[in-house]
């Protein structure tokens, strides 16, 4: 059966969505976004749409009013797909349904934040939707919450900002999205090395921050939950290691563009690509 998706406006449309925020993050009751208050959102410039296999949802987007700039904008809090339902662009169907529908109300910009060492999650936001990055965040979220995906490294995140008629976006939208990662290297300076441990896992050495050059690279792991689960040190390594190096560029006067991902037979590297910000 198709996947069928349907903007989410009253409270029975929008009370699927409390059982889904508890099997997407394991979120204690007190964690979960009550449907009441979404509905309350929604009545007064947010936004939620869900996804559907016959009757049953599988996941859904909602964003809040926001400003940014000085503008109003959208930002958009939430987007759970059930785990049996990922890999099939179900997420990036639905962020295609919030941009459709802010540009019917005239919105340009849509926001989130977003885990900077899950490395699917940065492809899907940059490469695929087109979002830039310039600011970082330090516990969001505060240092853990109930649950478990934000438990051992804190809650650091980049905050995405989604152009939503910029030139970039409307040509990676408009052409393969899928082909992202069949690019071209960047060229440009690491800001970090690393190298290997004895069980394979990329380890860091410390972040190169008096770099200048025009285009930067920051790498990081391919799998950070692995990594977690078989090396704990080394995950609290990388996310000391980025937050630096975020900080200081991002201040220096850097943004990230792109994200690089390459494959040699059965691993992936993948690289923040940075560029400064011309003025």
């Amino acid at each position: 059966m198709p996947i069928t998706f349907k903007q989410l406006k009253t409270l029975e449309d929008l009370n699927p969505c409390e059982d889904l925020q508890g099997a997407v993050w394991k979120f204690n009751k007190s964690d979960i976004i009550p449907p009441r208050f979404m509905r309350v959102l929604c009545k007064h410039g947010g936004f939620a749409m869900g996804a559907f296999d016959g009757d049953k949802m599988i996941g859904f987007v909602f964003g809040v009013p926001a400003i940014h700039y000085g503008r109003p904008s959208q930002h958009s809090h939430m987007l759970a797909v059930l785990p049996e339902y990922r890999n099939h662009n179900v997420g990036y169907q639905l962020k295609m349904a919030q941009r459709e529908e802010a540009l019917n109300r005239n919105i340009d910009l849509i926001t989130w934040a977003f885990d900077p060492l899950q490395s699917k999650n940065a492809h899907l936001n940059i490469n695929k939707l087109g979002v830039i990055a310039c600011s970082y965040d330090i516990n969001l979220y505060g240092e853990t919450s109930s649950s478990k995906l934000h438990s051992g490294l804190g809650t650091d995140r980049l905050l995405a900002e989604w152009w939503l008629v910029s030139d970039k976006v409307k040509t990676i939208i408009d052409r393969d999205a899928h082909d992202a990662e069949k690019k071209l290297p960047a060229k440009g300076l690491n800001i970090n090395e690393t190298r290997h441990d004895e069980h394979g896992f990329l380890i860091p050495v410390d972040p190169d921050l008096a770099l200048s050059d025009e285009v930067l690279l920051l790498e990081i792991p391919a799998d950070i939950d692995e990594m977690k689960i078989a090396n704990i040190d080394a995950a609290h390594r990388w996310r000391e290691l980025i937050q630096r190096a975020f900080l200081h560029y991002f201040n220096a006067g850097y943004y990230v563009n792109s994200l690089q991902v390459e494959r040699e037979d059965d691993t992936r590297r993948v690289c923040y690509v940075l560029e400064r910000l011309t003025k």
